[in-house]
């Protein structure tokens, strides 16, 4: 059953597309940005919904394969014990190629993560933390991972649920991706590109199907949400669910968020110099939202 019908979506994108053309966005009610995605608010008679807009993929074929395997992956979550959030991913034709959007039923914003443990002591964060790190620990396998970071959790009462669906860490016997993820680096310039694809992007990817990788980068994350002064506390919690040996440290969780958040803030860098390229050079519309600077250090 669809969450919102066809003409919903389509009309969203319309929107969507105008102000990629125009760079103006009052008319859309933005929730977040992803590094390569943008989540908008969507009202109809049904509901609130969340449309998460992926990147534009470059063929027909490609994005129903997408959208089949974010089924799967959702499906594989699901056996695993994790309460994925209801999604549908309808597929969209636009002017910048095929585009597949994630859409949700909008949840409380003070249920989400982040909202969640702001203000709580770490031992006040503990249980919650204890919950999502075991749910992590209990899916990460090397076919099969979630984006553990805290930001794609919510919870509603007793019940621990999870968001981001949009990108499905899935991977063969062989140690494939199934996804196509050089379709999502399209959106940074040429030169970079190349050099992502080639030494950054396996290494990215490979963190998901690591426990060690998840609690890192679970812990380290936790600086960018403004809960840095809780994580040191956490790193026996995930020392222990995660059964870490050598277990992490302090240090190690902040070197490699600083290498994570270096690594994503040069990447959003390069994109910026690209659109000022695009729109002052080329005198061309730039076919993408990006987000605004994000402050990653804390």
């Amino acid at each position: 059953m669809e969450l919102v019908s066809r003409t919903e979506i389509e009309a969203l994108e319309r929107k969507l597309d105008e102000a990629v053309r125009t760079e103006h966005t009052e008319e859309l009610e933005v929730i977040g940005y992803g590094e390569i995605t943008i989540a908008v608010k969507l009202s109809t008679p049904g509901g609130d919904f969340v449309c998460k807009r992926l990147a534009p993929i470059s063929s027909r074929a490609v994005a129903d394969r997408w959208a089949s395997l974010i089924a799967s992956y959702i499906e594989q979550l699901s056996a695993c014990g994790i309460d994925v959030v209801e999604t549908d991913v309808p597929v969209l034709e636009s002017s910048t190629g095929h585009v597949l959007y994630c859409v949700q039923p909008l949840l409380a914003s003070e249920a989400l993560g982040p909202n969640f443990l702001s203000g709580k002591s770490a031992e006040e964060a503990v249980p919650y933390v204890r919950r999502i790190f075991e749910q992590i620990r209990d899916s990460v396998t090397p076919s099969l991972a979630p984006d553990g970071q805290l930001s794609n959790w919510a919870i509603e009462g007793e019940r621990l649920r999870y968001l981001d669906v949009g990108t499905p860490f899935l991977r063969d016997e062989d140690g494939n991706d199934l996804c196509e993820f050089k379709e999502v680096t399209q959106a940074l310039p040429a030169p970079v590109r190349l050099v992502v694809n080639r030494f950054v992007l396996r290494g990215i990817l490979n963190n998901y199907h690591s426990p060690r990788g998840q609690a890192m980068d679970f812990l380290g994350n936790l600086i960018k949400e403004g809960l840095g002064e809780i994580f040191p506390s956490l790193i026996p919690l995930a020392n222990e669910v995660f059964d870490l040996s050598p277990g992490i440290s302090e240090k190690d969780v902040r070197a490699h968020y600083k290498s994570d958040a270096q690594t994503y803030a040069l990447l959003q860098g390069a994109r910026r110099a690209d659109r000022w390229f695009c729109r002052k050079v080329l005198r061309k519309p730039y076919p993408y939202l990006l987000p605004p600077r994000i402050e990653r250090f804390g």
